[in-house]
């Protein structure tokens, strides 16, 4: 992906944004926020490096519980703390589809097993690693990103906190998991279909996708092929907020920039409310009683809320979404077999290559009939927002999915035809470059967490920020924590 140009001296001023903030310390929802560890070792109640060392032993314990990480990197982490044990140090995992230097990147792909180091680092995770973060380790994916749970056939399953015969969505599972879980209190995550939201909703995290071409390391161009944006996933909108802050360009991409937010600005909006999937249908019993609930509250905070309807035809969008999915499909068979061969893409999994073929069948025409057909729904969706401000949605059809469910062993058109069922909702704010977040406010009755899904138009970052700092005070969620927990209580 091209860069966009990082204003430096305001990159290096937000260096400190997690350690130099006193104000926004004091409103450090819980010990694992990432503000409030920062507060507690500029205090000198912790050391850095105590931080960093019950940090990676907190990761070990859970890797055997939870299967969340590719990699655990113990000496690299002791080699890298300050020499100023008073400077706040964030602990934190990088996701394994992104290149950390001296750690191979394994896309979640037996093709990678053997992969060399990476020789640099992106540039949305080299920003990140300036923010007073230290990467321990890298976090598990599926596939190449292309899955909405964790589950690759090279590593295993990952699994839930909240219970581990779940599954902690994905394709950001690993560093669901591990922040659900109170390893590290802030994790990088990147979405291209919901891969934010969904491990959000279903670990009890806050997850917050931006617009497109906001933050480090995206394209400029509004262009509805570039779905894929990184930011991280946490426990509260602080955290969020100010990584928002901190990493977003001088020019990103025409949008206004978002204001550091340290807590709500209280605007009460008009808020559209739509449940129905694109076959018609409706979510499950938990689902449509969290989205009753939600609007209840909203209403009782002051925002209005209405019925609203998908502006295009939902059925040919997610037609539309599966080819664009596979033309991505197609491309990392493509890269697999440049630098593999053909032995490399026989280790891919069978649905990556089922969705390659099928990338790999569209002509040239049909290519650009599909880019016109989702630059139009872009066009549509953004020009909705005439009579309500933002829209509330399920983030998936169903509240949980069980390890297994998905499994990518499963026949690929099956298996794919049931993801697109569960997930009718998150991949629209992907092509349309919409800002867009789940808000852990609900549970179901079997105690999983239920989060909903929030919505603006590309550049509403600072509105839905506003919003969900109104929701974190309206219906806190920070001490609800998992059965399988290892931060501190």
């Amino acid at each position: 992906m091209a860069d966009f140009n990082i204003n430096r001296r305001q990159l290096l001023a937000s260096a400190t944004i997690l350690a130099a903030t006193p104000a926004l310390a004091q409103q450090a929802r819980a010990p694992d926020d990432a503000i409030g560890l920062a507060a507690r070792i500029r205090s000198g109640e912790l050391s850095a490096r105590e931080a960093v060392l019950a940090a990676l032993d907190r990761a070990e314990a859970a890797q055997a519980k939870l299967n969340f990480a590719t990699l655990i990197d113990r000496p690299r982490a002791i080699t890298a703390l300050p020499t100023d044990d008073r400077q706040a140090v964030i602990p934190t995992f990088i996701k394994d589809l992104n290149d950390f230097k001296g750690w191979p990147t394994r896309n979640g792909s037996r093709a990678f097993a053997q992969s060399p180091p990476a020789e640099a680092n992106e540039t949305f995770v080299d920003a990140f690693a300036q923010m007073n973060t230290l990467p321990l380790g890298k976090t598990t994916t599926p596939e190449f990103g292309l899955m909405c749970v964790t589950e690759p056939l090279s590593h295993g399953p990952t699994r839930n906190p909240w219970n581990p015969d779940y599954s902690p969505g994905g394709s950001s599972g690993g560093s669901a998991a591990a922040v659900a879980a109170g390893v590290v209190p802030i994790a990088h995550a990147n979405d291209g279909g919901g891969s934010i939201r969904i491990p959000a909703a279903l670990t009890g995290l806050f997850g917050f996708k931006p617009s497109r071409g906001r933050l480090a390391g995206q394209m400029k161009t509004d262009e509805p092929a570039n779905i894929a944006v990184n930011h991280v996933l946490t426990r509260s909108v602080p955290d969020a907020a100010l990584t928002m802050a901190a990493l977003q360009g001088t020019d990103a991409a025409g949008l206004s920039p978002v204001p550091r937010l340290a807590g709500p600005v209280g605007e009460r909006f008009r808020i559209g409310v739509i449940t129905a999937t694109a076959d018609g249908g409706q979510p499950d019993q938990e689902v449509q009683a969290g989205i009753q609930r939600t609007r209840r509250l909203l209403e009782a905070m002051g925002h209005k809320v209405m019925d609203v309807e998908w502006p295009f035809d939902p059925a040919a969008f997610a037609r539309d979404f599966v080819a664009l999915w596979s033309l991505g499909a197609s491309d990392a068979v493509r890269a697999v077999n440049k630098t593999f061969g053909n032995e490399g893409v026989q280790a891919l999994e069978p649905l990556t290559r089922y969705l390659a073929d099928q990338g790999r069948a569209l002509a040239e025409a049909d290519v650009k009939a599909l880019m016109g057909r989702l630059a139009a729904c872009r066009d549509t969706y953004n020009a909705s927002f005439r009579d309500h401000d933002l829209l509330l949605t399920p983030v998936l059809t169903r509240h949980a999915v069980k390890i297994g469910e998905l499994s990518p062993s499963r026949p690929s058109a099956e298996l794919m035809a049931d993801m697109m069922r569960l997930v009718a909702y998150t991949p629209v704010q992907n092509v349309t470059g919409a800002a867009a977040m789940s808000v852990p406010l609900m549970q179901a009755t079997n105690g999983l967490p239920l989060g909903m899904h929030f919505a603006g138009r590309r550049g509403d970052d600072a509105r839905l920020l506003d919003l969900a700092f109104q929701l974190e005070a309206a219906a806190p969620w920070a001490q609800r924590l998992p059965p399988i927990w290892f931060g501190n209580r």
